[in-house]
């Protein structure tokens, strides 16, 4: 049991890196699969696209359409006539993919044939590090991206990883960001290498304009390409601008002022309740708000335990889309809580402002004040974090209060004076 929780949770993580690389949106697909071990075997055929999550996924046959899978390991020894977006620990294509293939892994190996584009982004330590091989079940994962000598890439490849080796044939441009990289390749394009280590083999061959930045310049790059362009990595600046330090942290703390502005407008026109009861909890009980957003605060420690287990619940009786939908639900709810929190302190800690001023302001210049207020104390370098927090706390207490459904309002609250928006 505790090695099948454990391949679930590799599927799930997966499958999150899965969606960030799926940029088209949700599709409806003809073939789905799913299970610890998936396998398409050797003369089996997916004449539509195939959708794919699993401990271990194997593609044998042939895929007549593109091929979206995330898992722990996954290996293409057979034909994708489309796509191919992978997720995993580790990918091996030795196969052949009819299009593009995007992949993201701590370990990928390319030893066959991709027609088109190529996108990889990879594990691996870099200079001076040490990746420890990643473990999925009884195989041990390599972390680094390998494009061997014989794979074949006819369009462009655009790497992103802390280590690897490029070899084989590239038809069209390379472009690179990677700690540590020895590229063998033959690439029938241009070449931009941006790495901390760089070197070449005998093997390689870059029939356009060879650029590269390192730290230092690299012996032997010359016999690789006609030209080649050395680029020396820009260096911080030792004493920054005062001046222009103060001009970027304005400039941030008005643009951080305009979006709550136009979020709290939004609010206040279309659901003022939102705002205004819990406003009014928080005045008319101050402490009590506090104290009961402390221990909700608190409690809150325990959301990435219970979340974990609603999640795998979710997965274990209703699949993995169900799942994500409740981790999507549990932590959007969280992050939306913290957001709009300075809204409504914001709009309590404002309206006290100004009946202290006497004067009869709309809510939205109100709850502007209270706001100001918070981000400009947000902005301080040691204490911005705190000021958040609290916020937050006295938020999060007057929704407690709220949904208890005991809150009165006090009669001699002196709400009047402050106008509408």
């Amino acid at each position: 049991m505790k090695h099948r929780i454990s391949r679930r949770w590799t599927v799930a993580f997966a499958l999150v890196g899965l969606l960030s690389l799926v940029l088209s949106g949700a599709a409806i697909a003809a073939e789905f699969g799913s299970g610890d071990i998936y396998r398409l075997a050797l003369g089996e055929r997916v004449n539509d696209d195939l959708y794919v999550s699993a401990g271990e996924i194997f593609i044998d046959g042939v895929v007549d359409g593109d091929l979206y899978a995330a898992g722990g390991y996954i290996e293409v020894n057979g034909e994708v006539t489309g796509d191919v977006v992978l997720a995993g620990g580790g990918v091996v294509i030795r196969g052949v993919v009819g299009d593009d293939a995007r992949l993201a892994g701590a370990g990928i190996t390319i030893l066959g044939t991709i027609e088109d584009d190529l996108f990889m982004a990879g594990g691996g330590a870099g200079p001076g590090g040490f990746a420890f091989p990643m473990q999925m079940g009884s195989r041990s994962i390599e972390q680094g991206v390998r494009l061997g000598s014989s794979a074949q890439v006819g369009g462009d490849v655009v790497v992103a990883a802390g280590e690897g080796n490029l070899n084989g044939a590239i038809g069209g441009d390379l472009f690179v960001g990677m700690g540590t990289v020895s590229l063998g390749a033959r690439v029938g394009g241009d070449a931009e290498i941006f790495a901390e280590q760089f070197s070449t083999t005998d093997s390689a061959v870059i029939a356009g304009q060879l650029t590269y930045s390192t730290p230092n310049r690299v012996d032997g790059v010359n016999q690789v390409a006609d030209d080649v362009q050395y680029q020396q990595p820009v260096q911080p600046e030792a004493s920054p601008n005062v001046i222009v330090g103060l001009l970027g942290w304005l400039l941030r703390t008005v643009g951080i002022l305009i979006g709550f502005g136009l979020l709290g407008w939004l609010l206040l026109r279309f659901v003022p309740n939102s705002l205004t009861r819990t406003a009014d909890v928080i005045d008319d009980e101050p402490v009590s708000a506090g104290l009961y957003g402390l221990v909700g605060a608190a409690l809150l420690i325990f959301i990435p335990i219970v979340s974990a287990v609603l999640v795998f619940v979710a997965w274990l009786f209703w699949g993995w889309f169900w799942g994500m939908v409740v981790f999507v639900f549990l932590f959007g709810t969280l992050a939306l809580l913290w957001m709009f929190s300075p809204l409504a302190t914001g709009l309590w800690l404002g309206r006290r402002i100004v009946r202290q001023s006497d004067q009869s302001v709309s809510l939205l210049v109100a709850m502007l004040v209270g706001v100001l207020i918070i981000v400009v104390l947000g902005r301080l370098p040691v204490l911005g974090w705190l000021v958040y927090l609290l916020s937050f706390v006295f938020a999060l207490g007057g929704l407690i209060r709220l949904a208890q459904g005991t809150h009165k309002p006090a009669e001699s609250a002196p709400t009047a004076t402050i106008g509408q928006v």
